[in-house]
């Protein structure tokens, strides 16, 4: 697993949603600073390789707004206990119909068509993955 800390010169905040499909994952550039002697660049740090391909095919990335600060490979991952899991979701998918749902997490997370009957089932498998699915206000 390979652990990416992209950065954003020049800010101390930013929220971009990165278009999926019909939906978007919403990730969160953080802890900038800015002063006279010098700059922190805002970042975002993930392991997860669906991110990273969102992240990278995403046009900012392409013109250089994002860039890659870090790069470093993580030891084989260890079972995270089911409260850590449920509290530190990796990112939120905005989802307008559960149907982008189900294509998401059977497509892009290899999710089993089995496994994903209703919207609950759907919450449920997401959760697992440290997704949280947010549905967009109309």
């Amino acid at each position: 697993m390979i652990l990416k800390k992209y950065e954003v010169r020049g800010m101390m905040e930013w929220h971009p949603a990165f278009k999926v499909g019909r939906s978007h994952i919403q990730v969160s550039f953080t802890g900038g600073h800015l002063c006279a002697g010098g700059c922190t660049p805002a970042s975002f740090e993930t392991a997860d390789p669906v991110v990273q391909k969102v992240i990278e095919s995403s046009a900012a990335f392409k013109s250089k707004r994002i860039i890659v600060g870090l790069k470093k490979e993580l030891p084989a991952p260890t079972e995270p206990s089911g409260t850590q899991a449920s509290t530190q979701p990796a990112f939120v998918f905005e989802y307008e119909n559960i149907k982008d749902v189900y294509a998401f997490l059977e497509d892009v997370k290899g999710v089993s068509p089995s496994l994903l009957n209703d919207e609950e089932s759907c919450h449920r498998e997401a959760a697992k993955l440290g997704i949280k699915l947010k549905k967009k206000d109309s």
